[in-house]
């Protein structure tokens, strides 16, 4: 049997394992015995001691913020005992399944050996000495999954701290950055893997969140590299974080329940406004155009309408449908504006015009005619003018020769009104 053993239970030593500790050389050791005398499933227990001790090193090493932001939506337990004397007592609060799943985000445990881990736990759950089970663990079972192990943990080396996120943000907690530490940081982030991206952007907004100072400042002038290189799903977290304080206030554990306006500002500052799912982008857009519709109806309201038209266009032209008649029927009055003339609003608001694809276009049109907010001062010359210019433009991008008819003959009714 010795021949076919795999090196990490025929030799175990910090020799050909640099990566141990006498600990866990001790787990590998009785592992051996216990194959020997033929219990290869007590065996396999041993070597799960072994693997899970050196991978909760191995994530202290790397970092436990990083760890504790990376499982705060896992299931089961995850309270970290920072003031545990013995790695033990520190991690007695983990579910070994969130240690797992927490360091795989992380990238600090291999996928192969966070699925030879998995595989193990359920041995343990029901192929172990403790419970009756048709499935027994066999002798090559232990040899296959601790070659895995082998190949994809303890011959891996430590994480460096130095350069994980963790070693990379910790004086953000400490102190305002300078401008001098914010650009090597900066230029950090820019050299990071995706899955390092990952665990930062989350870290970095979980500070953000936390609203405590420095880091929320420290981590709102880094959060824009940090989002340069972030892929679509991770963007869509930070759009459903605003999305789940709105539906949830009492999610919010921050001091000052600020976390809700702060994730919005993050937003706002990376033009990510977009990502917030369509409720709660809804809510946000007729929030604020409501503003846009109190200055259109104030006498002598041009330059209130103009302010509102900026705070309006800070979200972008990302309208959802559901809110679509809502926001443009409010653009549109501004647009054609009333009989002295209108503000300089419709210039701030054009992008919300450009942004729209041709049955958008089409849609818009229509509520010159159908929509009576839209409508409402179209009895009158200048007014009349404006909304047949907006009209001609629309036309101008439109190929459908039935929707070019079609325009004309919403200008026509204009005419009439």
């Amino acid at each position: 049997m010795s021949d076919n053993l795999p090196a990490l239970l025929k030799s175990p030593s910090q020799d050909n394992f640099p990566a141990t500790v006498d600990t866990e050389l001790e787990f590998l050791s009785q592992a051996r015995k216990l194959l020997d005398a033929g219990f290869p499933d007590h065996s396999l227990l041993d070597i799960w001691n072994a693997a899970v001790h050196n991978l909760r090193r191995r994530v202290e090493t790397y970092g436990i913020d990083l760890f504790t932001s990376a499982v705060k939506d896992e299931a089961g337990r995850k309270k970290y005992d920072k003031d545990g004397e013995t790695i033990n007592e520190r991690w007695a609060g983990v579910d070994e399944l969130t240690l797992i799943n927490g360091a795989t985000k992380l990238g600090v445990l291999n996928k192969k050996a966070g699925k030879s881990l998995e595989m193990i736990n359920w041995m343990r759950n029901h192929a172990s000495p403790a419970h009756a089970s048709d499935s027994k663990v066999e002798a090559e079972d232990v040899f296959g999954l601790a070659l895995i192990l082998q190949k994809n943990l303890f011959e891996s080396e430590m994480p460096d701290p130095g350069h994980s996120p963790s070693g990379l943000f910790e004086p953000i907690k400490a102190s305002e950055l300078t401008e001098e530490n914010l650009h090597l940081l900066t230029d950090q982030i820019r050299a990071f893997k995706q899955a390092d991206v990952r665990i930062t952007f989350g870290f970095l907004m979980d500070m953000i969140c936390k609203g405590e100072t420095p880091s929320r400042s420290n981590a709102s002038k880094l959060f824009p590299e940090v989002w340069g290189k972030a892929n679509e799903d991770l963007k869509k977290s930070a759009g459903q974080r605003y999305h789940s304080y709105m539906l949830e206030p009492d999610s919010d554990t921050s001091d000052d329940k600020g976390a809700k306006i702060r994730v919005l500002e993050t937003l706002v500052q990376v033009g990510g406004v977009k990502f917030i799912p369509d409720a709660a982008r809804a809510s946000l857009y007729r929030h604020a155009v409501k503003q846009l519709a109190k200055a259109k109806d104030t006498a002598y309201g041009w330059g209130d309408e103009e302010k509102a038209a900026k705070a309006l266009t800070q979200f972008g032209p990302h309208v959802p449908s559901i809110a679509f008649e809502d926001v443009y029927q409010e653009i549109l009055a501004v647009w054609a504006g009333n009989y002295w003339g209108r503000s300089t609003a419709y210039v701030t608001l054009k992008p919300f015009i450009d942004a729209l694809n041709s049955n958008q276009l089409m849609a818009l049109a229509r509520m010159f005619k159908e929509n009576e907010r839209a409508n409402s001062e179209l009895f009158q010359s200048k007014p009349k003018t404006k909304a047949k210019a907006l009209l001609d433009d629309i036309k101008a991008k439109l190929t459908i020769q039935a929707s070019i008819d079609e325009i004309d003959e919403i200008k026509e009714e204009i005419s009439v009104m």
